[in-house]
């Protein structure tokens, strides 16, 4: 929380904050005001971004925004926007927000887009997909019943593709595998989650952007091969879950890959 923030707006932020993280019954029906979705064109180029890698948030965090609220109470909840936006002036803020999605070290790249008004109120919102949104504002997931006897669960195919040092580039052995893989499970492919890593040499944001290169890469190999984008889900987790741990040093080969996991119909 920044130092300038008020001391009612301390309060309310952690009053928020409070309803947010320690919800009472009330609190599970569906949330009043629900952001638009905007299409891609409408957000700035990642590439010119300050923080290109992103932020980590918890998705009930950017769910606290509401219209109204002030420059100072946003700032207070997401910090500084991402493509050198002033706090002065400034009608429009654009934030590169990272969720995990639940399955491991998976996560979901995220835009979000603030419009003010001109008493530089909060107007309204938009987020850069559906899934996005559906993160932050997803209903509550009722509890689970005793199950009624045991639980059979089908282990989905993966595939583990690895890459040369500091490189995203797509080896012929690697696309070899993959076609093999889509035809050995093509009846059965409806969702792949597309996972990319790195080893652990090098800075933490620069894996961050290698791991989700190299994703990238082994996503637009399986959308030439026939795969729909929409059935991709891509993400990068860096160096944070090594494959294989190694006196050699921290440039392991068997840590640079991307994991292409078929998944289920509930994920």
């Amino acid at each position: 929380m920044p130092a300038w923030a008020s001391r009612s707006e301390r309060r309310r932020y952690l009053a928020l904050l409070a309803l947010v993280l320690c919800p009472s019954p009330a609190a599970a029906a569906e949330p009043d005001f629900l952001p638009d979705i905007a299409p891609l064109s409408d957000f700035p180029d990642p590439g010119r971004a300050t923080r290109r890698e992103g932020v980590f948030l918890l998705p009930q965090t950017p769910r606290l925004l509401t219209p109204g609220m002030t420059k100072r109470q946003v700032y207070a909840l997401l910090g500084v926007p991402h493509f050198h936006e002033g706090l002065i002036g400034e009608r429009r803020w654009n934030y590169i927000l990272d969720f995990y999605t639940g399955s491991g070290t998976e996560y979901r790249i995220c835009r979000l887009q603030l419009h003010w008004d001109r008493r530089m109120r909060l107007e309204k919102m938009a987020w850069s997909d559906k899934a996005c949104r559906d993160m932050v504002y997803a209903p509550p997931q009722p509890l689970a019943s005793d199950p009624q006897g045991p639980v059979t669960v089908r282990k989905l195919p993966t595939l583990t593709v690895y890459f040369d040092f500091d490189k995203a580039d797509v080896r012929e052995d690697a696309h070899r595998e993959l076609t093999a893989f889509l035809q050995g499970n093509e009846r059965s492919i409806q969702k792949l989650s597309v996972t990319g890593f790195t080893d652990s040499a090098g800075p933490d944001a620069y894996n961050d952007r290698l791991s989700l290169m190299r994703a990238d890469a082994v996503a637009r190999d399986l959308v030439a091969m026939g795969v729909p984008l929409s059935n991709l889900q891509v993400s990068g987790a860096g160096e944070r879950t090594l494959a294989h741990r190694s006196e050699g040093g921290a440039a392991d080969p068997l840590n640079r890959r991307v994991l292409v996991r078929m998944m289920s119909n509930d994920e």
